[in-house]
């Protein structure tokens, strides 16, 4: 069988969560092609050679463009601080590598447009954007689920996707709290995921304006001990309306401790869709008029382990993912328009861009 050889980049968290799931693969499903874990890209080779070497790695390094030269590598897997996409997929674009990348796009939304170009103006390249949450399986539920029509024309959504971590002023600074490094706080890192829901339900945005704000505006520096003022926002709050008639609003927030969740609130004309994407794999339908006994089901659910094999969302949906990932490459794709790309990042920045800018000095 052929090979799907991957230059992972990064060996954070988001990393070996997709490591996880490419070393589960194999177990779980049928393969088109299989995944292997080929060469790790990290700063440090040295303190993470032996680690890596354990999980069957066959080289590592901190060069990139060894990487990207290395002609037994198919695929870079971009798992960096957003700041660093830029650099590390054009690399794998010069190298003919096909490209699955940690969302967002990059940190800046002119970047983000200008790598686009780089990937249109070239030679045709599989690319991917880990927009992940479309792979889960209340998500892939509520997607058959509006096709069909099951609760009529929708009239409005509310997402609020609530996290907690960054509530504690005694949270060293890293990168993800530095404008330059990330683009944003809590809109460019939880916010791109609801946007980019709200556009693989419903279609285009037509328009979305909201507010921002830093509530924890000092924290120590990681390095120093000194106190830092922190440039990214905590909490934003968005109001949207797309080209099909759809309305809401998008909370997002890293500061909600006690209320981690991912709740969805969908009304139609004939009803309504609940779910919290933290706890729910099926969605709550309520109907005006009649049962829900029998719905539609969800094709791609395949692309997910089953129950028994499951490894909770957080793995799961990286799982569905990169599973669908292997099966494009290998040149089957049984669900179009599932595949999130980065032009899909781009649009969702965008308005993410509109968003900071227009708050830029509020705060």
């Amino acid at each position: 069988m052929n090979e799907l050889r991957f230059a992972i980049l990064g060996f954070g968290n988001i990393a070996k969560t997709h490591m996880t799931a490419l070393r589960a693969m194999p177990i779980i499903k049928k393969l088109p092609v299989v995944p292997v874990l080929d060469t790790l890209v990290t700063r440090d080779p040295e303190a993470n050679r032996a680690q890596a070497e354990l999980i069957g790695f066959r080289r590592v390094t901190s060069s990139i463009s060894e990487a990207a030269q290395d002609d037994k590598v198919h695929a870079f897997d971009v798992c960096t601080p957003n700041a660093n996409h830029y650099t590390d997929v054009a690399a794998g674009l010069q190298g003919g590598k096909a490209i699955y990348c940690e969302k967002p796009v990059t940190e800046d939304y002119e970047r983000s447009k200008e790598l686009l170009g780089l990937i249109e103006s070239g030679p045709a390249v599989l690319e991917q954007l880990a927009f992940t949450f479309r792979y889960h399986p209340a998500v892939m539920r509520i997607r058959r689920w509006l096709e069909e029509g099951l609760i009529g024309d929708v009239l409005q959504c509310k997402i609020a996707y609530r996290r907690s971590g960054y509530l504690n002023p005694e949270r060293p600074v890293s990168w993800r709290l530095q404008s330059g490094m990330s683009g944003g706080g809590a809109i460019s890192d939880l916010g791109v995921h609801a946007l980019d829901l709200l556009r693989h339900w419903f279609g285009e945005l037509m328009d979305v304006r909201g507010r921002t704000n830093t509530y924890v505006k000092q924290r120590p520096d990681s390095a120093s001990g000194n106190i830092v003022d922190v440039d990214v926002d905590d909490w934003a709050m968005l109001h949207y309306f797309t080209a099909s008639g759809v309305s809401g609003t998008v909370e997002v927030s890293r500061i909600a401790l006690g209320s981690d969740a991912f709740d969805i609130q969908i009304v139609g004309k004939r009803g309504s869709i609940t779910c919290d994407l933290e706890r729910d794999a099926i969605p709550t339908v309520h109907l005006l008029k009649g049962g829900t006994s029998s719905l539609p089901a969800a094709e791609s659910l395949s692309l997910l382990p089953d129950e028994k094999g499951t490894m909770g969302f957080g793995v799961d949906t990286h799982f569905g993912a990169l599973y669908h990932f292997l099966w494009r490459y290998a040149g089957e794709d049984r669900f179009p328009g599932l595949a999130p790309t980065i032009a899909d990042g781009v649009q969702a920045e965008y308005w993410i861009d509109r968003v900071l800018k227009e708050n830029k000095g509020l705060n």
